[in-house]
C-alpha cells in the first residue's frame, strides 16, 4: 500500500507540474496574442497616419505647384521682364543688323553703289523712344519719317 500511496502521490506530483506547465504555457499564448494584437493596431495606425501624411504631401505639392505658377504669371507681368526681353531684344537687332550689313558689304554690296536702301544708323540713334513725344512735321517729305520708314516705303513694305 505504501507503495501505492507513493505512486499516487508521484502522479498528482507530476499532474500538477503538468497543469502548473499547462497554465504558463496558456499565459504565454496569452500574451503573444495580446503583442499580436497590438503590433496590428500599431500597424493599423501606422497606415491611417501614413494616408494622413500622403495626404498632406499632394496638398503641399500642389501649393507649391499653385504657388510657382502665381509667381511665374506675376513675373512674366513685371517690368523687370519686360526691361529684360526690351533690353535683349534690342542687342539682338543690333547683332543682328550689324551682321546683316557685313555680309552686304562683304557680298560687295556697298552703301555707296545704293544708299537709299540702308538705313541711317546715325537717323535710328536721334529717333525717340516708346512713350516720348515727338513733335510733327507736317511738311510731308520723307527726310521728316523715320529711317526705317523711309526704307519699308521704298520696298514697297506696309509696316
Amino acid at each position: 500500500m505504501n507503495q501505492l500511496k507513493k505512486l499516487r502521490a508521484q502522479k498528482d506530483e507530476k499532474k500538477k507540474s503538468l497543469l502548473f506547465e499547462l497554465e504558463v504555457t496558456r499565459a504565454e499564448v496569452q500574451s503573444s496574442e495580446a503583442r499580436a494584437q497590438s503590433f496590428e493596431a500599431r500597424g493599423q495606425r501606422s497606415e491611417e497616419e501614413n494616408k494622413g501624411l500622403q495626404a498632406e504631401v499632394n496638398k503641399l505639392q500642389g501649393e507649391v505647384e499653385t504657388s510657382w505658377r502665381l509667381g511665374n504669371e506675376k513675373f512674366l507681368q513685371c517690368k523687370e521682364f519686360d526691361n529684360l526681353c526690351s533690353e535683349r531684344a534690342s542687342v539682338y537687332f543690333e547683332h543682328g543688323f550689324n551682321g546683316c550689313l557685313t555680309q552686304f558689304r562683304a557680298n560687295a554690296y556697298s552703301e555707296d553703289e545704293h544708299p537709299a536702301l540702308f538705313i541711317n544708323v546715325v537717323a535710328l540713334d536721334d529717333m525717340p523712344e516708346e512713350g516720348e513725344m515727338v513733335e510733327e512735321d507736317n511738311s510731308g517729305s520723307e527726310a521728316a519719317a523715320p529711317p526705317i520708314l523711309i526704307y519699308a516705303s521704298r520696298l514697297s513694305l506696309d509696316l
